[in-house]
Order: structure tokens, then sequence, then C-alpha cells
């Protein structure tokens, strides 16, 4: 996805720029309070700043306005902005540009000499600054520099003095050096963005694999570990958590039975019974899964780990590995204890039949307060439809024993 104004945006460009947006709205403000005290003090016509403060403050709260929504929850995923904001936001990069380069045309108007050199530090040093805030995306850079420089070069050239044009000779190598160094960045920055989602997508279908190889040992199909994920995802959404914390969840529940490949084959496909040596056997899974997992220095295996160890325990402390009980268990823990148990219900297996939606919901209001966390599983009912239809176009995807990395069906 791009982002098409006058000139291309990618998606990470946008949600660095956006996420800089506090500090260079107050960048922005301090230096022109900093410069019109400067200024003030040098004799400049105090209605012409005054008018000018004006449009810069206004100019300044449109600008953050325009964000607020994301500035606050910094959830650029969650809240993509609209191409309509992202155009408003490159409209007003370029009318800061232009009441800069308006002030300091009137600068080089004035006869103090001073106040013009003051001009050119000043441009140069906004033109520096803005490439830590804007450098990410080159054209934004361009439209807020090139009217402030291209104002201080003219303005300078066609002063009568010497010592002018040679000022302004050097403020056109500063434009070339700024414009490389900005453009490098940006140049830069998007190979970093196009490697960090390449290294994320291979994350995920690792992760993916995993889940499956762990559900093949005792189901006939992976899509299991996917449905359990995206309900997860939703569930937690619901439960308060960050878009951020709840993708994580959704890509680390699909681990959750990862231990049953440490499990005997005459244990985990038995068709009868198991025996009560046979069931604590069958219990390390959920050690083993941790086990395999505890090295991971990544966030999903983390919360993978926690969840592998976590899913069996109960909301009455009867659960496995630790018997934990309430909120001593982990939340991710508690969420996925309930996707697991519900999809298992619902799906048909060779020792029993496919349940009901209403028989499976009857079954978590059942054992709500000694199985499951009450209020997680009345938050997960409201969200069935959504993981119903969720099935639904899993089913349509591909066969079953293909790959369906989450992040191509959500």
């Amino acid at each position: 996805m791009e982002y098409k104004t006058i000139f291309r945006i990618t998606p990470g460009q946008f949600e660095y720029i956006v996420s800089q947006t506090p500090q260079g709205v107050i960048g922005q403000f301090l230096a022109a309070l900093l410069v019109s005290f400067l200024l003030l003090k040098g004799g400049f016509p105090e209605v012409n700043l005054y008018l000018w403060n004006i449009c810069v403050g206004a100019l300044l709260i449109y600008r953050y306005l325009n964000f607020r929504r994301l500035c606050r929850t910094r959830d650029f995923s969650a809240n993509p902005p609209s191409a309509s904001s992202v155009r408003n936001y490159v409209i007003a990069v370029f009318f800061m540009g232009m009441l800069w380069a308006v002030l300091f045309a009137k600068i080089i108007q004035q006869p103090a000499q001073e106040l013009h050199y003051f001009a050119m530090v000043v441009g140069m040093g906004l033109s520096s600054a803005a490439i830590v805030t804007m450098g990410v995306a080159f054209g934004v850079y361009f439209l807020y520099v090139a009217p402030i420089l291209l104002t201080l070069i003219v303005a300078f050239f066609f002063q009568a003095s010497y010592t002018h044009v040679t000022a302004a000779l050097f403020l056109v190598v500063g434009v070339v050096f700024s414009l490389y160094t900005a453009y490098k960045y940006s140049h830069h920055f998007q190979l970093m963005q196009d490697v960090t989602e390449q290294l994320r997508e291979t994350e995920i279908e690792a992760l993916v694999c995993l889940g499956k190889a762990g559900e093949y040992r005792d189901s006939d199909t992976g899509d299991h570990v996917l449905r359990v994920g995206y309900s997860s995802y939703l569930l937690a959404k619901a439960a308060g958590f960050s878009e951020a914390d709840a993708t994580n969840l959704m890509y680390a529940s699909p681990l959750h039975d990862l231990g049953k490949i440490g499990i005997p084959d005459n244990i985990l496909l038995k068709p009868g019974k198991l025996t009560e040596e046979e069931v604590e056997a069958m219990k390390r899974h959920t050690r083993i899964g941790a086990e395999i997992l505890k090295n991971s220095q990544s966030s999903v295996m983390k919360m993978a780990k926690t969840v592998a160890l976590s899913h069996h325990e109960k909301w009455d402390g009867t659960g496995y590995p630790h018997g934990s009980s309430g909120e001593n268990i982990p939340v991710e823990g508690r969420i996925v204890a309930i996707c697991d148990v519900f999809d298992a219900l619902i799906s048909s297996r060779p020792y029993k039949r496919r349940w009901t939606d209403g028989e499976a919901m009857d079954f978590l209001r059942k054992n709500a307060g000694t199985h499951f966390d009450p209020a997680l599983v009345e938050l997960f009912i409201k969200e069935i439809p959504k993981i119903r239809a969720f099935s639904y176009k899993l089913e349509d995807h591909e066969s079953a024993t293909g790959l369906h990395p989450l992040f191509q069906l959500t």
C-alpha cells in the first residue's frame, strides 16, 4: 500500500512521520518563538511578526489535530490514516515551509545585514532539523525546505554586495548537501522497512509451520491452530489488548500444543481411554512446549512460551501444570484456553462428533468460573460471528494441507 499525493509515501515512512508529529509541532513552535524574540530585539516590525506567528500557530494546531487520534494511540496498524489526512498533512508541511520563506524574505528586506545572515543560519538549521522528523520521506522533506532555501538563495543573489553573493553560493552547497542527505536517509529507511517486513513474514510463516507440526501429530488438519490464532486475536482486542499485543498473541497461540511433538505416539494416538500414567505423560506437553521455546528473545516466542505452559490451567485451580487459579493464570493462557476448547468442540474428530455453535457456547457458559475466566467467556461469545466468518474464509482459501500465513487472511 502507498499513499499517493504528488509523490508516494509508504505506510512505514508515514508511520514514522506520524510518530514524530508531537515533537515536530513543539519544535516548530519553539523555533518560531525564539526567532520572533530575536527579531524583535533586532528592530523587526512587530505587526509583521504578530501576523506571522498567528499563521504559524494556526497551521501547527491544524497539523496536530489532523493526527490527534494517531498521536494518542500510536497504533498505526489498527487506526491507519485516511488518504485525505495524508494529503492534508503534506499541504500543511508545504505551507509551513512557505511561511518561513515569507519571513526570511521580509528579513532580507531589512537594512541590517546581521539579520540577513541570521536568516541564513536559521534556514539551514531548520533544514537540518527537518531531516530527523521528515527525512524518511524525501518528498515531504523537499516540500518543506524548498521554499525556505530557494527564497534565501534568490534573495542573497539579488543583493548587490560580493559578501551576499558568496553567502548565496554557500547556501547552494548547503542545499545540495541537505537534499542529498535526506534522499539517502529516505532510501535507507525504506530498505530497512522492507527487510524488517520480510523478516516478520518469515517469522510468521515459521510460527504457523511449527504450530501445524504439533497439531498434525493428533489431528487430520492444521487449520485448528489458525482458527485459534485468529480467535485469540479477537478476544485479546475485546479484553483491552493493544493492537501490537493482540497481534503477537495471534502469532503465538498456534504454538500452544507444540509440546505434543514430545509425546509418544502410543499415548498421543491411542484411540481408547488413557490410563492414569498416560494422562500424566500427556500433561507433560505443556512443559515440553515451554522448554522448546524458553531461550528465544523474540517477543512473540516469549508469549508463546507463556501460552504453551498455561493454556491448560483452570480458573478454579484444578488445571495443570502448576494448578494456578483465577488471575494468577496469565491472561494469554486464559484467552487461548477458551479459544482452543471452543474450536475443538465445533470440529469433528474420529473420536467425537462436531458440536453446534450453540452447544459449544452453552459448554463455555456452564464452565465459566470453574474452567474458564467468566469475564472472558462473555467477551468471546460476542466475537463468535467474526470467528465463524474467518473459518469460512479459511476453508475457501486453499486445501487444509497448504500453508495459511495469518497475515494473508486477516
